[in-house]
């Protein structure tokens, strides 16, 4: 019986000659894969990365993979295109996803995170900003002590950090080095204490 995703479109490959394998975020399986043909039957509802989709699925024959019967896209965020600093963010975002999938309970959590990072990517000055925001997001959902520990351990910089996650984007005042060498350190922190697969 098909079953129908809201998802986020994290990733995409060439599979074959005819067909694309996308790797989506939901909110109920959380992240999973499924093959959809490369010429899609309108040129705007080819599937791009960052899409926001509905992809009615149904099982593959030999049931590994599914296939997608209908793929439509619900938003499509082409302003991450039109700046580098805004596509290397949600690409590395979506790749952290990717290699790092929440579980099913926190699935709805994480997809609405990444949806909202993505938006602010696609359409709000600081990107990088964005990005940390998203990251502490998840880990705290997940559970893990970022701010008692992590934030703990940077010591005078814990104000710099506090002041990022509190601020809009377009109030920021940390500029993007200091940002870049924030999200740099909690990277680090969730591969050495949560196991994380940095991209």
């Amino acid at each position: 019986m098909p079953a129908t995703l809201s998802c986020v479109v994290l990733g995409r490959e060439p599979s074959g000659e005819s067909h694309l394998l996308l790797t989506v975020l939901d909110g109920e399986e959380g992240v999973s894969r499924c093959l959809v043909r490369a010429r899609a039957a309108g040129k705007s509802e080819r599937p791009d990365l960052f899409d926001d989709a509905e992809v009615a699925l149904e099982p593959a024959k030999g049931g590994a993979n599914r296939f997608a019967r209908d793929y439509r896209v619900t938003a499509r965020r082409t302003g991450i295109g039109r700046s580098p600093a805004a596509l290397e963010r949600a690409s590395r975002l979506c790749n952290l996803l990717r290699r790092n999938p929440p579980p099913p309970e926190s699935a709805p959590v994480a997809l609405r995170i990444a949806r909202e990072a993505l938006d602010a990517m696609a359409g709000r000055p600081r990107p990088d900003a964005a990005y940390l925001k998203a990251l502490w997001l998840l880990l705290k959902d997940g559970g893990w002590p970022v701010e008692a520990d992590w934030l703990g351990r940077l010591g005078a910089r814990a104000a710099t950090a506090a002041s990022v996650l509190s601020r809009p984007l377009d109030g920021q005042e940390v500029d993007a080095a200091g940002v870049a060498a924030l999200a740099e350190d909690l990277e680090r922190w969730a591969a050495g204490e949560v196991h994380y697969i940095l991209p």
